[in-house]
């Protein structure tokens, strides 16, 4: 076993909270899970600026629900957070359980096929952010449905590989812009 791991194969302590109330407190990470870097992140917090306060946040790919944690703590009103993996389900029950809130709602589904009936009750989200694995080819396809569930004025991250192009816009989105940070990029589109 590797330093900073527990015998179920969770990480210890990797992320933290960057800001708000929990700002500085640990989340539980699965082994194996590529968790958005803190720079990437405070530099999505940073662009979404005051819009987190009382919004709906969907995480697609969600492994630690670093970004969820993070907009809750910031003033979210509800975030659900969506990942295969129950390796990544256990970590993300863990990290809501520390930190206390109920203000969280986890699904474990395979994205994209089961996301039309995990989120067709929850349609409206004002922020969305999805962080695939850099090589899955399905995400234009899911930003095709992503889209549908999106309230008007709502937007969508994509963090991706910043060696590769963004997909193309889908469905009633526009690209907005495209930054990158080292091996990452964040693709916004509205």
């Amino acid at each position: 076993m590797s330093r900073g791991q527990t015998g179920s194969g969770r990480r210890l302590g990797g992320v933290r909270v960057l800001g708000g109330r929990w700002r500085g407190r640990r989340l539980t990470v699965p082994a194996g899970i590529r968790p958005t870097q803190a720079r990437v992140r405070e530099a999505l917090f940073s662009h979404w600026g005051d819009r987190v306060r009382g919004s709906r946040l969907l995480e697609l790919y969600a492994g630690s629900a670093a970004v969820s944690f993070e907009a809750l703590s910031r003033g979210a009103g509800f975030a659900l957070a969506i990942d295969r993996s129950s390796r990544a389900q256990v970590c993300m029950k863990a990290s809501r359980d520390a930190l206390g809130t109920d203000d969280l709602r986890l699904v474990r589904t395979v994205l994209p096929g089961g996301f039309g009936k995990v989120v067709e009750r929850e349609a409206g989200f004002d922020l969305v952010f999805i962080d695939p694995p850099y090589d899955d080819a399905g995400v234009g396809e899911l930003l095709g449905a992503v889209s549908m569930v999106v309230a008007d004025g709502g937007e969508i991250v994509l963090e991706h590989s910043s060696r590769h192009p963004p997909p193309a816009p889908a469905g009633r989105l526009r690209l907005r812009q495209t930054r990158r940070y080292g091996d990452s990029a964040l693709t916004v589109f509205s």
